[in-house]
């Protein structure tokens, strides 16, 4: 046999060899993830935790993304300059408050369609909750199609008086990278549910119904200062019983249950809306003309 043959022999030999040992280890790690979800699977089961057709079976591929606190563009303004029924001003460049000149009466389920008629800018939030305690109905920013939750710099928060809409502010962040940029590696569902019942958030005969990825930071951006450009990383929403809503940081390196309270961040960002009217009084642009003084 020529040399050149049994070369080409070892070299086919090696990669064929090559071939099974990755096959092997590809198997291997199925096989673990396997294991590690069985285990989870049995935990749930033995506690009579069920799990909705709606919780997705793998965690997607997500990005971190940055933003800022934004403010209006032209254009933006020009939409806001031209709104009829109610009086808009924008203080500080960048929130826009607003009051109905006639009430409308809205629901939980008929709030989105009011205020999509209502609100410049609406179909970049998504309806959160009807806060019937404070009087508000809050919608949070999307970013790359998924919800940033709690950020005191991409809300609209919605005044409810006696079931009736009567006004609104909003203020909205710029995203500065979107979902091209480098995916993370996030925790599994069925371990973000074991974690939560060993945690006490999930309890025996529950059932969790809808599980989804959105952003959140530890640090709510106050576009009263314009704060500098701010991480914001995947987190898991995890809905229970229907009702109920629990927040886990989705990042493999770093998971941990995360306590957020509505009616705290309700008030801290009223505060703040406060804040910015009041060192911005003087000068305001409104739909019934500029430079406007309260």
């Amino acid at each position: 046999m020529q040399w050149g043959q049994i070369k080409t022999l070892f070299i086919f030999s090696f990669l064929v060899l090559d071939l099974f040992l990755l096959q092997q280890f590809l198997d291997k790690q199925t096989s673990i993830q396997t294991i590690g979800d069985s285990q989870y699977e049995t935990s749930l089961n033995n506690a009579d935790i069920t799990i909705s057709n709606n919780v997705p079976e793998e965690a997607p591929t997500v990005s971190l993304i940055t933003a800022s606190a934004d403010d209006f563009s032209e254009d933006q303004l020009d939409v806001i300059r031209e709104l009829e029924g109610q009086t808009a001003k924008v203080y500080n460049k960048n929130l826009l408050t607003s009051t109905l000149d006639e009430p409308v009466a809205v629901t939980e389920e008929t709030i989105a369609g009011v205020v999509s008629k209502y609100v410049p800018f609406s179909s970049q939030y998504s309806f959160w909750n009807l806060n019937e305690e404070l009087g508000r109905a809050v919608f949070f920013q999307k970013a790359n199609s998924r919800t940033v939750y709690y950020n005191s710099g991409g809300v609209l928060i919605v005044h409810i008086e006696s079931g009736k809409m009567t006004g609104y502010q909003l203020v909205h962040l710029k995203v500065l990278n979107q979902s091209g940029e480098e995916k993370q590696e996030l925790i599994n569902p069925l371990e973000v549910v074991e974690r939560l019942y060993t945690d006490g958030v999930i309890n025996e005969g529950d059932t969790v119904t809808d599980m989804s990825i959105g952003y959140y930071s530890a640090y709510s951006l106050d576009p009263g200062r314009k704060a500098s450009d701010q991480l914001f990383a995947p987190v898991w929403k995890v809905t229970i019983n229907g009702n109920d809503d629990a927040f886990y940081s989705a990042l493999a390196a770093k998971p941990i249950y995360l306590q957020l309270d509505e009616n705290e961040f309700i008030q801290k960002t009223m505060n703040g809306f406060e804040e910015i009217k009041s060192k911005n009084s003087q000068s305001v642009i409104t739909n019934k003309g500029e430079n406007t003084e309260e």
